[in-house]
């Protein structure tokens, strides 16, 4: 691996993050501490450029969403060492988001920012939500991340292990890690970390003694929800249930545009899972049929309207194939497993308002259809995802988290 030249690395000021300055800091002589607690450190105010500051987590569980103008290789390199540096070795749950939410505690940016001193930084900016928890340090959320790709700082990012350094280094600095030693002279004990500074070429992973001040540290530990995983891919498109791929797109004459009105048309509102997927129920002509699947839907919870008694725990709902039966392999796949929101009209209610005979009301009676196509909410990794098109009612739910949404809607029915 190529090494930054030996001549440069004591004029090189800063180069990562938080420049330290000697003798500031918790007060114990870094040459008597095998690296540094963990805790805020140095105020966000500071005129100095690019601003740094480094806080604490709010808490055990650390979400990290990326900005568009993150590169993919170094989005990458933060997913591997969220899940491999930090996530896997201490009792912290680092998750990568979709994108910002309320609970994000980390923004990920990067860009050429010109020779400015810094390879990277982090900074608590003054209208980010935070405060002092209970060992006195400053906690943040909305932390900014920012990698800076110049060409002054190539060494940072021209490999694999590079980058890897720098993430986890960064990423230390979102969490309340301080540097080893004090830069542009590492005068401290030096250890195999990505704590050090002034190392573009540096270790890429945590020293021991980083991992125990994290697990010694006490931050507000949260279990990693159900069904919550650690991204190490480009986090995927979300399938909607009830969004064809084609032309049809269009909801049913005289959709609900509030989400009162939405839940008011409605038979139920349920937080669900999908268990499975089949195929379904046919329909139409022979010549020009509508294949539906059906999807067996696990009710977690009735959050709005009622069930009857043998579809309160698993109902059935169709799904229209408006592409074709083949699709069902492609929906099954992307949508079994998910949890959701599900606003839910019996079918049998529909046909007795259409005039339908008791035999057909009763066998329709059986499935459900989505209150309209875009009547769903889907869990995103922690984060609340609604259709890309015609969701007016539930626009303001995207992006939330979604465990938020379904405090809202429990409050909006009590």
């Amino acid at each position: 691996m190529t090494r930054w030249p030996r001549r440069l690395r004591r004029p090189l000021a800063v180069l990562l993050a938080v420049a330290f300055a000697a003798g500031q800091g918790s007060g114990v002589a870094v040459a008597d501490h095998g690296g540094r607690d963990v805790g805020s450190f140095l105020a966000c105010d500071r005129p100095v450029s690019p601003p740094r500051c480094t806080s604490v987590g709010d808490g055990g569980l650390h979400l990290v969403a990326f900005d568009g103008s993150l590169r993919e290789d170094l989005a990458t390199a933060l997913r591997d060492s969220m899940a491999e540096d930090y996530d896997a070795p201490t009792k912290l749950h680092l998750i990568a988001q979709p994108r910002v939410t309320a609970l994000t505690d980390v923004i990920a940016f990067s860009g050429d920012y010109g020779e400015n001193g810094a390879a990277g930084w982090v900074y608590c900016p003054s209208d980010a939500p935070q405060g002092i928890n209970r060992n006195g340090d400053r906690w943040c959320r909305h932390q900014e991340l920012h990698l800076n790709f110049n060409a002054r700082y190539g060494l940072f990012f021209d490999d694999e292990a590079s980058r890897g350094h720098v993430a986890c280094h960064e990423l230390g600095h979102t969490l309340g890690l301080r540097h080893w030693g004090n830069p542009p002279e590492t005068d401290g004990p030096v250890g195999a970390t990505c704590m050090n500074a002034n190392t573009p070429n540096g270790p890429t992973s945590l020293h021991p003694t980083d991992i125990d001040h994290l697990n010694r540290y006490r931050f507000r530990v949260i279990p990693r929800p159900a069904g919550v995983r650690i991204v190490r891919a480009p986090v995927p498109q979300v399938a909607f249930l009830g969004m064809p791929s084609g032309p049809l797109h269009a909801l049913q004459p005289g959709e609900a545009t509030t989400l009162t009105a939405l839940i008011d048309g409605s038979d139920a509102v349920v937080h669900a899972r999908i268990t499975a997927i089949e195929p379904g129920r046919i329909f139409g002509p022979a010549s020009r049929p509508l294949h539906y699947a059906a999807a067996t839907v696990e009710v977690m919870e009735l959050l709005a309207g009622a069930l009857p008694g043998d579809h309160s725990s698993t109902l059935t709902l169709e799904i229209p194939l408006f592409d074709g039966p083949d699709a069902i392999d492609r929906l099954g796949a992307a949508t079994v497993g998910s949890e959701r929101v599900l606003f839910l009209r019996n079918k049998g209610a529909t046909a007795a308002a259409a005039g339908m005979s008791a035999e057909e009301q009763a066998a329709d009676a059986e499935f459900y259809r989505l209150t309209n196509f875009a009547a769903e909410v889907a869990d995103a990794d922690g984060v609340a995802t609604v259709p890309p098109a015609d969701a007016d009612a539930l626009r303001g739910f995207d992006g939330q988290s979604f465990g938020d949404v379904l405090g809202e809607l429990r409050s909006l029915v009590r």
